[in-house]
């Protein structure tokens, strides 16, 4: 079910820091079994975005005429930069609001990855 917008919020909604993407007091949750979903429009919320640079070097070296050598150095992740998951968008609970509300518990990618590999050619 989707949120009621709060309209007495003044403030950012996003504010962008894992431990709490989004504020959830910008939201009302809706009423008890009511079966409505609140005016916030699908897909309103922005999560983090992604960014990796990934590099990839290769050398070919003839050993003989039809024997080559192939080193190849391949770097994931090159900047090793932290890529969130999106927040938990459960607000509210029956209970009220969500402790968990916008927290983000994991990355979508892995840190700075790098392989090397030897190849003969014939």
């Amino acid at each position: 079910m989707r949120p009621f917008v709060n309209p007495a919020f003044t403030g950012p909604v996003i504010l962008g820091n894992p431990n709490q993407w989004f504020n959830p007091a910008a939201f009302l949750g809706p009423p008890n079994n009511s079966g409505f979903d609140g005016n916030l429009g699908r897909d309103t919320l922005i999560g983090p975005g992604l960014g990796t640079w990934d590099l990839s070097f290769l050398k070919d070296t003839a050993l003989r005429e039809r024997l080559r050598l192939q080193f190849r150095a391949e770097l994931f992740n090159l900047l090793n930069r932290a890529n969130f998951n999106t927040p938990n968008a459960i607000a509210f609970t029956p209970g009220g609001v969500s402790p968990t509300a916008g927290v983000i518990t994991s990355t979508s990618t892995t840190a700075r990855q790098i392989q090397f590999g030897v190849k003969l050619l014939w």
